[in-house]
């Protein structure tokens, strides 16, 4: 009998034991790692970049263990239909036709939308970041440029302005310097094309529209909305992620935008603040 119950007693810590290991919880979170500085392999083979500090620091929040699931950005939304993952943490911008599919979180980074203009028509024009947006689609003989379906199309049509599509960004930055078109809209991007063209370009940044990106969630998952929601709000906090970080990526992100006034803020701070 006794060797019964030391048997039995052997048997449930086994199973008590099992238990523990299979309730681990692992938040599982799909990102695209081909993105530096925001998302990308390092030198190790680890995660690492700014998307990666989130999703750490989210995991953390839910007291669960972080594994990232490296997706390419066209699968991610199928990932998280299908259950592969948790949760999208990659820069996903919000869209009504993406509202079909997921749910989101609160936005917890920015794109604001910026203009590349050609330098000979931007001084001809008097332009400057103060010229109100209606103004400067208005202006005599603009002629913007861009890839069809894209903001660099879209954003002057909604103004009235019809912009020449092309099917490589290098052919519309290259009419921006010959002149041949003079404004080419974009979001953080064109702050690097100009760095790489200030002899022929000049940035403005008087066009109030933004992108804000979120966490994409499966549909239905309001208690994992919800969380998401309040962690986000954490990161604003003073002794919050975005301020425990502020140092590291203000130098990685000036480094990225080309332009050492633009750090951490530009990126993660709601423009209309």
């Amino acid at each position: 009998m006794k060797k019964i119950l030391l048997s039995l007693i052997a048997l449930i810590a086994l199973v008590s034991c099992s238990g523990q290991k299979d309730d681990t919880k692992v938040l599982k979170v799909a990102m695209d790692l081909k993105f530096p500085p925001f998302m990308y392999v390092d030198d190790e083979n680890n995660p690492a970049g700014l998307e990666v500090e989130v999703a750490k620091a989210f995991a953390s929040y839910m007291d669960m263990d972080l594994q990232i699931v490296n997706t390419d950005f066209s699968m991610l939304i199928p990932a998280l239909e299908t259950g592969e993952v948790d949760i999208v943490i990659s820069d996903m911008t919000v869209t009504d036709q993406r509202k079909n599919k997921v749910d989101f979180s609160s936005p917890y980074r920015y794109a604001r939308i910026i203009a590349l203009v050609n330098k000979a028509y931007y001084n001809d024009m008097n332009i400057s970041d103060d010229m109100d947006v209606e103004d400067f689609f208005s202006l005599e003989d603009i002629k913007p440029i861009g890839l069809a379906s894209t903001i660099s199309t879209s954003i002057p049509n909604e103004y009235g302005v019809e912009a020449t599509e092309v099917t490589e960004i290098g052919s519309a930055i290259m009419e921006i310097n010959t002149g041949l078109s003079n404004v080419l809209v974009g979001t953080s991007t064109v702050i690097q094309d100009h760095y790489a063209n200030e002899s022929t370009t000049e940035l403005y940044f008087g066009i109030p529209q933004y992108f804000s990106s979120a966490f994409a969630i499966k549909k239905g998952n309001q208690d994992l909305v919800d969380k998401a929601n309040e962690f986000i709000e954490t990161l604003y906090e003073e002794d919050g992620l975005y301020n425990l970080i502020k140092d590291e990526y203000d130098v990685i992100i000036s480094d990225y935008l080309k332009d050492k006034n633009l750090g951490l803020d530009y990126i993660v701070q709601n423009p209309e603040r």
